[in-house]
């Protein structure tokens, strides 16, 4: 969630400086035009982003249509918005007979300083990989400083140089194995080695406090029992709208990954008007991991389940490696799991 925010901050930054360069370089009615353009492109490309979820998971889409609500394409649905984007811009630009040096300078300042903007934000506010984003940032930036550049012949060979430097930079960091992974806070690698010296809690880095509880089947579950294998436990209820949309995406996210992950979905059964409403939610979902009853509430209430949907992902040694509040589709939970051990 917090890349996506990023995202849009740095979006907000590839306008600002499209502006001021705009208003420095051109003249006041290609100015409105260009500005215009470049902000009805994006727009497109975030509509492109978010249908394109349709085309990508539109089984999930049929079991739950409130994914358009709350989820994006991810990752290959912001490649499909930016192509749209570029393409859409690029069109209108040849109609308006627009030079077309105008407007790959104007496309390549909005791209680069986004870029820059969006990876040197990450570097500080998040402080994961921080070589890659550096890299990427630093490049960014000789890239939209190179796309200021008033003479063509310039701009091409800046851009050529800057541009081969950076994809040989990036096969390098790719082949030789040397790409950070996503850091979990309190890794494994910085943890005691003896286990009864991590604290047991609900906090990233805690070892997971244990309960039991009964499935809606009667059969009852022991979260330590679970040990060896990763966990995902999730806090829902049958009336959370974005509990509604997730569940689809986790049963499908199950049926490909259950060999090694197992999801605890405990329901926060005392908010619930009918415990019926849950056997009908599951059965209308065909959802296959088991499903906890909170019936006393003491498990949500431990585990601070407030805002719902709320999951903690706690790797195969019992430790919570990460707590995720709001709902998460398919591609997200595959990530997030994939982090930990």
């Amino acid at each position: 969630m917090m890349k996506w925010i990023v995202l849009g901050i740095a979006i907000l930054i590839g306008f600002i400086f499209l502006k001021l360069w705009l208003l420095r370089s051109q003249r006041n009615e290609l100015d409105k035009t260009l500005f215009d353009l470049v902000s009805n492109s994006v727009f497109l490309g975030f509509l492109i982003w978010k249908g394109s979820l349709l085309l990508l998971e539109l089984k999930l889409i049929v079991k739950s249509p409130l994914s358009l609500l709350y989820f994006t394409g991810g990752d290959k649905g912001l490649i499909l918005g930016i192509i749209g984007s570029f393409t859409y811009f690029f069109y209108k630009a040849r109609k308006l007979n627009i030079s077309f040096f105008i407007t790959l300078q104007s496309a390549f300042i909005f791209s680069f300083s986004t870029l820059c903007g969006y990876h040197l934000l990450l570097l500080f506010l998040i402080k994961e990989n921080i070589l890659f984003h550096l890299f990427v940032g630093l490049i960014s930036l000789l890239l939209y400083i190179l796309s200021l550049s008033k003479t063509v012949s310039s701009l091409k060979k800046g851009l050529l140089i800057i541009s081969l430097a950076g994809l040989l930079a990036l096969g390098i960091f790719y082949s030789s194995g040397k790409t950070p992974k996503v850091k979990m806070e309190n890794s494994a690698s910085t943890m005691p080695t003896g286990e009864e010296n991590i604290k047991i809690g609900v906090q990233e880095g805690n070892k997971a406090s244990d309960f039991q509880m009964k499935t809606i089947e009667g059969e009852y579950i022991k979260l330590s029992d679970l040990k060896g294998k990763k966990v995902i436990l999730n806090f829902w209820a049958t009336w959370c709208p974005p509990c509604k949309a997730e569940m689809p995406h986790m049963q499908d996210f199950y049926e490909e990954q259950n060999k090694i992950v197992e999801i605890l979905a405990v329901n926060l059964t005392t908010s619930e008007k009918n415990i019926k409403n849950i056997e009908k939610f599951i059965k209308d979902n065909h959802i296959t991991f088991p499903v906890l009853l909170d019936q006393e509430g003491e498990t949500g209430d431990r585990y601070q389940a407030i805002t719902i949907p709320t999951s903690y992902f706690i790797d195969s040694k019992g430790i919570i490696r990460k707590k995720i509040i709001g709902p998460m589709d398919k591609e997200m939970m595959t990530e997030l799991i994939n982090t930990i051990d």
